[in-house]
């Protein structure tokens, strides 16, 4: 019989090796084989087969403090020494009821509250030099450890499934009172309990309906080189910005596709087509007219894919890139892209539903891809969050203190190409990969969130000291950026490179939040002096804003111009705003000039719109060229399908004005004269575009409308809540008519008949005409046009 040594409690203990055989088997001393019942105990038909409990361990690892991990661990200590003196009781002797064994459990229980008080003077002093991030998230977490990573949904403390945790009765599978497993996959009511489960999902397939890929669809894919293409315009651009994709998977799942096109799964075809759609923009080959309407096909498919029955089917990682790829591409191909930021709050519950927002290492049995992955998408949802919220003038709703999920690792993708075993090392913050922008973008996160979220504040407006200090931060994190990326790019031994494309989104998208948070205080400096800094920042940021890519005169068509060519949402707010600034200073400075001589009179030049250069100062010689690259884009826009004839014809009225300001002549007969020739342009543009789209003329005869579309494109039902009075549309005057067009001429108002619905946007107010043309250089008065 084995006795406990005797031991001052210095010398090193012995830790016992848990029991796997059933007490039965150990009483006998026989080989068990572990099962329940194990096969010696069905031999001799034992009425018992029962194991000694083990600690069990969540399977949900939470993050507690030392001091609660220690008293877990102490509890389950003297519990198991408990355990082990009554289970040896059943021996020849009993330990607990000696002296040497009470003695032994009450140094033990000694030393484990000394190593108690250690470990709480440890954590004391972790905590007090953390930082300020991260305490929150801990802080929020051990209030609610209940928290439930189940088939890759997450379930926070208020949802029901917590309740039932405590509930161990309601476990079957193991009956307490003989330890024996009575539902496995052999039993009868496993088997009875799965026959349930088929017949539950039969019944709900048979009331759903599950969108198929139609061959409408399948006869819309270009050929493989054209979608080689178009991939690589992707990857070039976007995906080195905004990341999406993991991208050698991504190149696999392209390559099985095309060597089975008939096999592929849905969720694979919608990923390469959204991936395309984004290339299109940036496709200059001479299918790009029709390839830019089959685009708005595949946008469609994978909307109703998305918004198809059986949305858990698509709560996973597939599903979440489809839905950012999705976003993407309708700002890139002007599908609503000026409403993204309804989609974008569904992108970010859906990610918080499969639990992105708690970091994976709250979470067990993840692999390093998935690990990588969750944080990339995560970084991902939260930029296209905060872009869309300031682009749109609402709040993101959400803040720093409802996640905490870790910045990607510094790698690129080929190291999370490697086997699961082998390990990575994230690389120093000084060397550029593939993940670099992200990580930067997320790290200056939490100060656009609050730059955000102040702005669009409907209770408060910020301060002038707010402003200035997180203008002052967040620059500080450009100029940082900017000369790192800037020496990434020029370092020709470097795998991974930036290109300048991807160096000026960057800049531009992290840059434009100091601009709309000096912009408030720039309509009041030119009455308040105190204001003149925000002014001159608003300036400066605008004209980086507005500048190319690339040097002038070098790839004129390159990817930042194609961006210009086809974007909207947050890829056309940043234009609209640094453009405003740069045009409302400029005709400032022409109206302030107290003298006209220093400008080459020009009174009897004749008017052509403002197409002919005009000799300005070399500082406002820029600013005017911005507003004639912007005219230039304009119309571009236009020639690739843009429907937006109100934007081109202002920035021509708008280059006439500065042009006749300039001269010293009358402006307004310049403007009008450039708004005629510009609406008479714009009308040949839009039937060339249309024809280089569908191969057909347009058809605008009288059975069709001339306002055909417009009750589409207000939606069916629309609601006029400026409670003006109805006016007669055009077509409603013809049709009462036919030869009579007083209905067109007594009720039918200019601005009615220039406002387009379709837009999205507006560029005045609605209801000043004013507003088409430039007027009014004071952009403190209320009737101009910003």
């Amino acid at each position: 019989m084995l006795q406990q040594a005797e031991t001052d409690g210095t010398g090193p203990v012995k830790k016992r090796r848990p029991a796997l055989s059933c007490m039965e088997c150990r009483r006998r001393k026989v080989k068990c084989d572990r099962e329940r019942p194990c096969g010696p105990c069905i031999k001799t038909k034992s009425p018992t087969c029962t194991y000694r409990t083990q600690p069990k361990g969540r399977w949900l690892r939470s993050p507690t403090t030392c001091e609660q991990r220690t008293s877990e661990h102490g509890g389950s200590l003297l519990s198991m020494s408990s355990r082990h003196t009554a289970s040896d009781s059943q021996g020849a002797t009993e330990h607990s009821s000696s002296p040497n064994g009470e003695r032994i459990v009450s140094e033990l229980t000694e030393r484990l509250r000394h190593l108690e008080g250690q470990l709480a003077a440890v954590n004391r002093s972790e905590t007090g030099s953390s930082s300020s991030r991260s305490q929150p998230a801990e802080n929020v977490y051990n209030r609610a450890p209940s928290t439930y990573f189940v088939k890759s949904k997450f379930f926070g403390e208020s949802h029901w499934l917590n309740c039932l945790e405590p509930v161990s009765s309601a476990n079957i599978c193991v009956n307490p009172s003989t330890n024996r497993t009575e539902v496995d996959s052999t039993s009868e009511l496993y088997n009875t309990v799965a026959e349930c489960k088929r017949m539950a999902r039969t019944i709900k397939a048979t009331r759903m309906f599950y969108p198929t890929i139609t061959t409408e669809l399948q006869a819309s894919v270009p050929s493989k080189i054209v979608c080689d293409q178009l991939v690589q315009c992707y990857l070039r651009t976007l995906e080195g910005v905004i990341r999406v994709l993991h991208i050698p998977s991504f190149l696999r799942e392209y390559e099985t596709y095309w060597k089975n096109t008939e096999s592929a799964k849905p969720s694979v075809l919608i990923k390469i087509l959204l991936v395309c759609a984004i290339g299109v923009a940036f496709f200059t080959g001479p299918e790009q007219p029709r390839l830019h309407a089959s685009s708005t096909k595949w946008i469609q498919a994978a909307e109703s894919w998305l918004s198809a029955p059986h949305q858990k089917s698509r709560l996973n990682m597939a599903g979440l890139q489809i839905h950012i790829l999705l976003l993407l591409a309708r700002q890139l191909c002007s599908v609503d892209g000026d409403l993204i930021w309804i989609s974008a709050g569904s992108l970010l519950r859906t990610a918080m539903h499969i639990g992105l927002h708690r970091d994976p290492q709250h979470f067990q049995n993840i692999s390093k891809f998935h690990v990588e992955m969750r944080r990339r998408l995560w970084a991902t949802v939260m930029e296209m969050t905060v872009q869309s919220s300031l682009d749109m003038g609402m709040p993101p709703m959400i803040s720093t203190d409802e996640f905490d999920t870790q910045a990607p690792s510094n790698i690129n993708d080929s190291e999370l190409d490697a086997p699961e075993e082998t390990p990575f090392l994230s690389k120093s913050s000084h060397e550029f990969t593939q993940t670099s922008m992200q990580i930067a973008f997320y790290e200056t996160l939490p100060l656009r969130l609050e730059i955000t979220k102040l702005l669009n504040n409907i209770r408060s407006t910020p301060s002038y000291e707010d402003t200035l200090r997180l203008a002052k931060d967040l620059l500080s994190y450009c100029h940082r950026y900017a000369k790192f990326h800037q020496a990434a790019m020029n370092n020709a031994t470097s795998i991974t490179r930036p290109n300048a494309f991807q160096n000026k989104l960057f800049d531009t998208l992290i840059r434009r939040f100091a601009l709309c948070l000096h912009r408030p205080f720039f309509n009041k400096a030119k009455h308040q002096p105190e204001y003149y800094y925000s002014r001159k920042m608003c300036l400066d940021l605008s004209v980086i804003i507005a500048t190319p890519a690339t040097t002038p005169g070098k790839d004129q068509d390159d990817d930042w111009n194609h961006l210009y060519y086809h974007g909207v949402g947050f890829f056309k707010s940043f234009s609209l705003h640094s453009l405003s600034v740069v045009y409302l200073e400029l005709i400032s400075q022409l109206e302030d000039q107290e003298s006209m001589a220093l400008y080459t009179p020009h009174a009897t030049a004749p008017i052509d719109g403002g197409t002919s250069q005009v000799p300005l100062p070399p500082q406002l010689e820029v600013y005017r060229d911005i507003v004639v690259r912007a005219r230039n884009v304009a119309k571009k826009r236009l020639l690739n399908g843009e429907t937006n004839a109100k934007g081109y014809t202002w920035l021509c009225a708008s280059v006439a004005r500065i042009d006749a300001l300039a001269r010293n002549c009358e402006p307004d007969a310049a403007v009008l004269a450039a708004a005629k020739s510009a609406v008479a342009e714009v009308e040949e543009i839009m039937r060339a575009a249309y024809f280089a789209e569908n191969g057909t003329q347009i058809d605008l005869s009288r059975r069709r409308g001339s306002f055909a579309g417009r009750d589409q494109s207000r939606g069916e039902g629309a609601d006029d809540i400026t409670a003006t009075p109805r006016v007669v549309e055009l077509d409603e005057a013809w049709d009462e008519e036919p030869n009579d067009l007083t209905g067109f001429t007594e009720d039918m108002e200019w601005e009615n008949l220039m406002r387009d619905d379709t837009l999205g946007i507006g560029w005045g107010f609605e209801g000043n005409p004013e507003s088409w043309f430039g007027w009014g250089g004071n952009y403190g008065a209320p009737n101009t046009m910003f």
